[in-house]
Protein backbone atom coordinates (compact mmCIF):
# COMPACT_ATOMS: atom_id res chain seq x y z
CA UNK A 1 0.00 0.00 0.00
CA UNK A 2 1.37 3.55 -0.85
CA UNK A 3 1.27 5.95 1.85
CA UNK A 4 2.49 8.99 1.95
CA UNK A 5 2.87 10.44 5.58
CA UNK A 6 6.56 10.42 5.86
CA UNK A 7 7.31 11.58 2.60
CA UNK A 8 5.28 14.63 2.60
CA UNK A 9 6.07 15.25 6.21
CA UNK A 10 9.32 16.13 5.40
CA UNK A 11 8.51 18.15 2.57
CA UNK A 12 6.16 20.60 4.42
CA UNK A 13 8.34 19.73 7.94
CA UNK A 14 5.18 20.62 10.11
CA UNK A 15 2.71 18.61 11.88
CA UNK A 16 0.28 16.76 9.25
CA UNK A 17 -3.53 15.58 8.75
CA UNK A 18 -4.42 12.66 6.31
CA UNK A 19 -6.67 12.38 3.91
CA UNK A 20 -7.10 8.93 3.21
CA UNK A 21 -8.04 7.75 -0.46
CA UNK A 22 -8.02 4.68 -2.62
CA UNK A 23 -5.97 2.85 -0.16
CA UNK A 24 -3.66 6.16 -0.10
CA UNK A 25 -3.11 8.46 2.70
CA UNK A 26 -2.27 11.67 1.64
CA UNK A 27 -0.94 14.37 4.60
CA UNK A 28 -0.79 17.68 3.98
CA UNK A 29 0.50 20.21 6.90
CA UNK A 30 -1.95 21.51 9.71
CA UNK A 31 -0.75 24.78 8.39
CA UNK A 32 -2.01 24.28 4.69
CA UNK A 33 -5.34 22.93 6.24
CA UNK A 34 -5.97 25.89 8.12
CA UNK A 35 -5.23 28.22 5.29
CA UNK A 36 -7.13 26.29 2.66
CA UNK A 37 -10.01 27.00 5.36
CA UNK A 38 -9.49 30.43 5.66
CA UNK A 39 -9.69 30.48 1.88
CA UNK A 40 -13.45 31.30 1.70
CA UNK A 41 -12.64 34.49 3.28
CA UNK A 42 -9.65 35.67 0.82
CA UNK A 43 -9.57 34.58 -2.68
CA UNK A 44 -9.83 34.99 -6.50
CA UNK A 45 -13.50 33.71 -7.27
CA UNK A 46 -13.46 30.54 -9.82
CA UNK A 47 -15.09 30.92 -13.16
CA UNK A 48 -18.43 31.04 -14.11
CA UNK A 49 -19.64 27.88 -15.89
CA UNK A 50 -20.26 30.04 -19.59
CA UNK A 51 -16.79 31.12 -19.21
CA UNK A 52 -15.47 27.66 -18.70
CA UNK A 53 -17.31 26.12 -21.88
CA UNK A 54 -16.04 29.45 -23.67
CA UNK A 55 -12.34 28.13 -22.79
CA UNK A 56 -13.04 24.22 -22.96
CA UNK A 57 -15.43 23.81 -25.55
CA UNK A 58 -17.52 20.29 -25.38
CA UNK A 59 -14.51 19.07 -23.74
CA UNK A 60 -15.60 20.48 -20.09
CA UNK A 61 -16.88 18.08 -17.84
CA UNK A 62 -18.09 19.50 -14.38
CA UNK A 63 -17.46 16.04 -13.09
CA UNK A 64 -14.49 15.03 -14.60
CA UNK A 65 -12.36 18.48 -15.05
CA UNK A 66 -10.11 19.23 -12.46
CA UNK A 67 -10.05 22.73 -10.66
CA UNK A 68 -6.62 23.67 -11.72
CA UNK A 69 -7.72 23.48 -15.15
CA UNK A 70 -11.10 24.93 -14.98
CA UNK A 71 -8.81 28.42 -12.94
CA UNK A 72 -7.34 29.14 -16.00
CA UNK A 73 -10.60 29.92 -17.18
CA UNK A 74 -11.08 33.02 -15.40
CA UNK A 75 -7.73 34.69 -17.17
CA UNK A 76 -10.01 36.69 -19.27
CA UNK A 77 -8.14 36.77 -22.23
CA UNK A 78 -5.41 35.37 -21.18
CA UNK A 79 -7.73 32.50 -20.52
CA UNK A 80 -7.39 30.80 -23.99
CA UNK A 81 -3.77 31.24 -24.71
CA UNK A 82 -3.13 29.20 -21.13
CA UNK A 83 -5.60 26.66 -21.77
CA UNK A 84 -4.28 26.09 -25.26
CA UNK A 85 -0.28 25.84 -24.01
CA UNK A 86 -2.03 23.25 -21.14
CA UNK A 87 -3.33 21.22 -24.06
CA UNK A 88 -0.41 21.10 -25.79
CA UNK A 89 2.29 20.14 -23.05
CA UNK A 90 -0.29 17.63 -22.13
CA UNK A 91 0.05 16.11 -25.65
CA UNK A 92 3.45 16.61 -26.30
CA UNK A 93 5.44 13.71 -27.88
CA UNK A 94 8.59 14.33 -25.92
CA UNK A 95 7.37 12.60 -22.99
CA UNK A 96 5.10 9.95 -22.05
CA UNK A 97 2.44 9.77 -19.90
CA UNK A 98 4.53 8.47 -17.20
CA UNK A 99 7.62 10.74 -17.45
CA UNK A 100 5.15 13.87 -17.72
CA UNK A 101 3.11 12.72 -14.32
CA UNK A 102 6.58 12.43 -12.91
CA UNK A 103 7.46 15.88 -14.23
CA UNK A 104 4.17 16.95 -12.52
CA UNK A 105 4.64 15.05 -9.06
CA UNK A 106 7.80 16.72 -8.19
CA UNK A 107 7.56 20.03 -9.72
CA UNK A 108 3.97 20.19 -7.03
CA UNK A 109 6.05 18.74 -4.12
CA UNK A 110 8.88 21.05 -5.13
CA UNK A 111 6.95 24.47 -5.52
CA UNK A 112 4.97 22.78 -2.04
CA UNK A 113 1.43 23.63 -3.92
CA UNK A 114 -0.94 21.53 -1.91
CA UNK A 115 -3.57 21.56 -4.68
CA UNK A 116 -1.44 20.13 -6.68
CA UNK A 117 0.04 17.39 -4.61
CA UNK A 118 -3.47 16.36 -4.00
CA UNK A 119 -4.42 16.16 -7.25
CA UNK A 120 -1.12 15.06 -8.97
CA UNK A 121 -0.61 12.33 -6.94
CA UNK A 122 -3.63 10.33 -7.46
CA UNK A 123 -2.90 10.98 -11.22
CA UNK A 124 0.28 9.78 -11.26
CA UNK A 125 -0.83 5.97 -10.20
CA UNK A 126 -3.60 6.11 -12.79
CA UNK A 127 -0.52 6.81 -15.59
CA UNK A 128 1.38 4.34 -15.14
CA UNK A 129 3.86 5.13 -11.90
CA UNK A 130 4.37 3.33 -9.40
CA UNK A 131 3.79 2.91 -5.50
CA UNK A 132 7.18 2.75 -5.25
CA UNK A 133 7.89 5.51 -8.20
CA UNK A 134 5.24 8.07 -6.58
CA UNK A 135 6.57 7.22 -3.00
CA UNK A 136 10.38 8.41 -4.27
CA UNK A 137 8.84 11.19 -6.29
CA UNK A 138 7.45 12.68 -3.10
CA UNK A 139 10.27 12.58 -0.86
CA UNK A 140 11.97 15.85 0.47
CA UNK A 141 15.42 14.15 -0.71
CA UNK A 142 16.65 13.42 -3.99
CA UNK A 143 15.17 11.17 -6.03
CA UNK A 144 16.88 7.70 -6.63
CA UNK A 145 16.97 4.39 -6.48
CA UNK A 146 13.64 4.01 -9.34
CA UNK A 147 13.73 4.33 -13.37
CA UNK A 148 16.48 6.46 -14.49
CA UNK A 149 14.55 7.95 -16.73
CA UNK A 150 12.26 9.35 -13.66
CA UNK A 151 15.30 10.24 -11.62
CA UNK A 152 17.17 12.53 -14.19
CA UNK A 153 13.55 14.59 -14.77
CA UNK A 154 13.09 14.93 -11.27
CA UNK A 155 16.70 16.23 -11.13
CA UNK A 156 15.74 18.67 -13.91
CA UNK A 157 12.57 19.04 -12.24
CA UNK A 158 14.33 20.26 -8.71
CA UNK A 159 16.83 22.56 -10.36
CA UNK A 160 13.96 24.22 -12.56
CA UNK A 161 12.18 24.70 -9.38
CA UNK A 162 14.51 26.05 -6.61
CA UNK A 163 17.03 28.03 -9.54
CA UNK A 164 15.19 28.48 -12.16
CA UNK A 165 17.78 26.63 -14.93
CA UNK A 166 19.46 23.61 -15.32
CA UNK A 167 23.21 22.83 -13.98
CA UNK A 168 25.48 21.74 -17.00
CA UNK A 169 25.66 18.20 -16.20
CA UNK A 170 22.08 17.92 -16.22
CA UNK A 171 21.51 19.80 -19.81
CA UNK A 172 24.57 17.39 -20.69
CA UNK A 173 22.45 14.20 -19.76
CA UNK A 174 19.28 15.69 -20.64
CA UNK A 175 20.61 16.19 -24.22
CA UNK A 176 22.37 12.67 -24.37
CA UNK A 177 19.42 10.95 -23.09
CA UNK A 178 16.07 12.26 -25.50
CA UNK A 179 18.30 15.12 -27.85
CA UNK A 180 18.60 18.50 -28.31
CA UNK A 181 14.58 19.05 -29.33
CA UNK A 182 13.07 16.60 -27.32
CA UNK A 183 14.96 18.51 -24.17
CA UNK A 184 13.64 22.10 -25.28
CA UNK A 185 10.63 20.79 -25.24
CA UNK A 186 10.98 19.17 -21.43
CA UNK A 187 12.51 22.42 -20.09
CA UNK A 188 9.18 24.22 -21.65
CA UNK A 189 7.12 21.95 -20.12
CA UNK A 190 9.00 21.67 -16.76
CA UNK A 191 8.48 25.59 -17.17
CA UNK A 192 4.87 25.33 -17.59
CA UNK A 193 4.33 23.08 -14.20
CA UNK A 194 6.03 25.61 -12.32
CA UNK A 195 4.11 28.53 -13.77
CA UNK A 196 0.64 26.67 -12.79
CA UNK A 197 1.54 25.70 -9.34
CA UNK A 198 2.45 29.31 -8.98
CA UNK A 199 -0.87 30.68 -10.41
CA UNK A 200 -2.71 27.77 -8.33
CA UNK A 201 -1.29 28.85 -5.21
CA UNK A 202 -1.79 32.38 -5.37
CA UNK A 203 -5.46 32.40 -6.64
CA UNK A 204 -6.47 29.66 -3.74
CA UNK A 205 -7.34 27.36 -6.42
CA UNK A 206 -9.68 24.65 -4.17
CA UNK A 207 -8.77 21.14 -3.67
CA UNK A 208 -11.00 18.79 -6.10
CA UNK A 209 -13.03 15.91 -4.37
CA UNK A 210 -10.65 12.61 -4.29
CA UNK A 211 -13.07 11.21 -7.31
CA UNK A 212 -12.04 13.43 -9.75
CA UNK A 213 -8.61 12.89 -9.75
CA UNK A 214 -9.12 9.21 -8.58
CA UNK A 215 -10.83 8.70 -12.01
CA UNK A 216 -8.45 10.79 -14.30
CA UNK A 217 -5.42 10.76 -16.28
CA UNK A 218 -5.32 14.61 -17.18
CA UNK A 219 -6.47 17.99 -16.27
CA UNK A 220 -9.77 17.81 -18.36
Amino acid sequence: MFRFSEQVERVFTEPVSSIKTRGCVVVVSSRDLVHQGAMTDICLPMPTAEEVRAAFGNDFNPDKTLNGAIALAAAGDLAGPAVALMRAVFACPAADARLREAMIVRTAVRSKCIYAVHASTRIALNSGLSNSEVEALTANGAVAGIDPDIVLIARMADDIADRATLGEDLLEAAIKRWGVDNTRKLILMLSWFNLVNRYESACRVPSDSDEKPAQSSGPI
